[in-house]
């Protein structure tokens, strides 16, 4: 069995099971082939039964598998995806999504890499409240974001309020590929500060290398 179930709750259940039918650690092992040991540090929470041992001991305790587990899942700590290992999904205009984190339910933040081919410069611009972090990893882009058109080369960053209207397109014939992070603020509870000054055009910061921008 996975780890990531809440050993110790399960056990409980496993113990509350057993005393329901008023069966003793004895009387249950002598139905299968556990020992008494193994049988006391599962309902102690010190032991994570395989699936098949699971199965076993829920037909003896007549009660079905889900009824033990239902719930006992406990999220991932942090997640590994190795390069090229992301899930790709077919994008809008030119550009393909590879996501970063799929293995988190219920993630708050939105991690891709962006492939923009250099005939993805039609893409409809895109909102959300919360939000969003660009990294130019290769190639060049234009960000339209509003009333503005922002130029970003390799190595640049921009971050920006999602709710204001913006699309990403490549800005040379070669394409690009960009990080992008999303925070959703309907998948997360309020932030504790917010950002410094009221967002619309011409309130950017830039940081290091000045980044390109024109008005549209």
């Amino acid at each position: 069995m996975n780890h990531s179930v809440n050993l110790a709750d399960l056990g409980r259940r496993v113990r509350a099971a057993r005393l329901a039918r008023r069966l003793t650690l004895e009387e249950v092992v002598s139905r299968t082939d556990f020992t008494v040991s193994w049988l006391s540090k599962l309902e102690n929470g010190l032991l994570a039964p395989s699936l098949e041992g699971l199965v076993r001991l829920a037909q003896v305790l007549e009660c079905g598998v889900d009824s033990l587990v239902e719930g006992l899942s406990i999220p991932p700590q942090y997640v590994v995806v190795k390069r090229g290992n992301g899930t790709v999904g077919s994008g809008r205009a030119g550009v393909v999504h590879e996501t970063l984190a799929d293995q988190w339910r219920d993630r708050r933040m939105q991690p891709a890499i962006l492939h923009i081919s250099s005939n993805g410069n039609r893409r409809q611009p895109e909102s959300h409240d919360g939000e969003r972090f660009l990294f130019v990893l290769e190639g060049e882009v234009k960000v339209a974001y509003g009333e503005e058109q922002i130029l970003l080369g390799t190595g640049d960053s921009l971050y920006l309020h999602a709710a204001i209207p913006h699309a990403v397109a490549a800005a040379g014939r070669g394409g690009a590929k960009v990080l992008s992070v999303s925070y959703d603020t309907a998948l997360a509870a309020p932030s504790r500060s917010g950002p410094r000054g009221r967002a619309g055009a011409g309130n950017g910061v830039a940081a290091g290398k000045k980044a390109g921008r024109t008005r549209a």
